[in-house]
């Protein structure tokens, strides 16, 4: 398959799986923005002022994270248990085709939601941010939620029914973003956790989100080149077709 015809599919189809996602906008809007609000305003009352950016960066990723790897893994699930999933793989299209589509489909709320919670932090919580580094921080709001895109998929297609995908999700999205230096650096942490840290995507991309807004450009290209490793990683584990017709 041409690599015009990918796009085109990937098109035609997060298209569709928008349309579809506009029906759930209040429940999808309710979760991506009171949520991580919420979390917001709890752990800014317990902190130091120094360590604010932190924890706004902690609340985006977690919001990013839980919301890529639960709607695409959930996704998989519900197609599953309606044999839509049957129908996909018996399309000429990629398994990456049918991944991307899924979590396209909810980015622009991902995306809504993490602007939101940024201009709540700015304006209530009075975070200091540049305003040049917004353009940047989207970008890297992105990159992180691309990072995660393999785990959603890999719960989805691995645990067997809807109810064992859910929970497995849930357990998965708490562990990368409870257990993970998100809220707080990773130098706290003992050096042999430390080393267990930079093995999760988050770890990156928490660093890179704090480097970004603190100007560090060692710290940003160092942590922006391991996102696109992971990235590129499991676009291509997906492109395998890994369980593609076993799920």
């Amino acid at each position: 398959m041409s690599g015009w015809s990918t796009l085109r599919n990937l098109g035609t189809a997060t298209e569709m799986l928008l349309v579809e996602s506009m029906r759930e906008l209040g429940i999808v809007l309710g979760f991506t923005i009171i949520f991580p609000i919420g979390i917001l305003f709890f752990l800014n009352q317990l902190v130091v002022p120094e360590l604010r950016v932190q924890v706004l960066v902690g609340t985006i990723m977690m919001e990013t994270a839980l919301l890529n790897i639960n709607a695409l893994a959930q996704s998989l699930g519900n197609d599953k248990s309606t044999r839509i999933f049957d129908l996909w793989v018996s399309l000429p299209v990629s398994p990456v085709v049918y991944a991307l589509s899924n979590a396209l489909s909810l980015l622009p709320y991902t995306l809504a939601s993490a602007l939101f919670t940024l201009g709540v932090a700015v304006t209530v919580f009075h975070v200091a941010i540049g305003w040049a580094v917004f353009p940047l921080l989207v970008g890297g709001f992105v990159l992180v939620w691309a990072s995660t895109l393999g785990i959603g998929y890999l719960v989805g297609v691995y645990a067997g029914t809807p109810r064992q995908i859910n929970a497995w999700a849930q357990i998965v999205g708490v562990i990368l973003t409870f257990f993970a230096p998100i809220f707080y650096p990773v130098t706290i942490l003992p050096v042999p956790l430390q080393a267990i840290a930079y093995a999760w995507p988050l770890t990156w991309g928490s660093q890179f989100l704090v480097a970004l807004v603190h100007g560090s450009s060692g710290t940003t290209m160092l942590a922006g080149a391991v996102l696109v490793a992971y990235v590129v990683a499991w676009i291509v584990l997906i492109g395998t077709g890994l369980r593609w017709r076993q799920a």
